[in-house]
């Protein structure tokens, strides 16, 4: 059986709710990332927004789980002013060269995610086998069950082929 590996970074939970429900079906092991520094107060919102801004990438803390140990790697980012929240840009360049297969989702409020994806691509330099576009007032509602679970029929299509 492949392994798989999903990243993401939460901080209003969206993402992370996408990320747990794909992680659950697919038996796959499941790597929060997170900035060194806290996310709980308005001012490191505001800074880690202006980093996915300017495209900029943060310190982030150790992961857990090696990339390279994964046969896939579902890459999730909530999108932060029309870009990859800087965590998961982080994660992308210091992991990029150990990612064999990846896929990725994102969660947005407004828009941005055609323009995120193209980034998301570009930054690992792999076509994905599968993506996942959510905007949060899905994930508020229960429509996000049944697009999660395409997701999750193409994933398991490339890994039971």
């Amino acid at each position: 059986m492949k392994k798989i590996l999903v990243v993401y970074h939460s901080r209003t939970g969206f993402t992370s709710t996408v990320a747990r429900q794909i992680a659950n079906a697919c038996n796959a092991d499941l790597e929060s990332v997170k900035d060194i520094r806290r996310h709980c107060d308005r001012k490191t919102y505001i800074r880690l927004a202006l980093e996915a801004a300017i495209h900029s990438d943060t310190v982030i803390r150790r992961v857990i789980h090696a990339p390279e140990d994964y046969d896939i790697v579902v890459i999730g980012t909530p999108i932060w002013c029309w870009n990859i929240a800087s965590p998961v840009r982080a994660y992308i360049i210091n992991h990029r060269h150990q990612l064999k297969r990846v896929a990725f989702f994102c969660t947005y409020g407004g828009s941005g995610h055609v323009k995120v994806m193209h980034d998301l691509e570009h930054l690992t330099g792999q076509t994905p086998m599968a993506t996942l576009t959510l905007k949060d007032d899905d994930i508020k509602g229960d429509r996000y069950h049944i697009l999660v679970s395409e997701f999750i029929t193409i994933l398991s299509h490339v890994i039971h082929p």
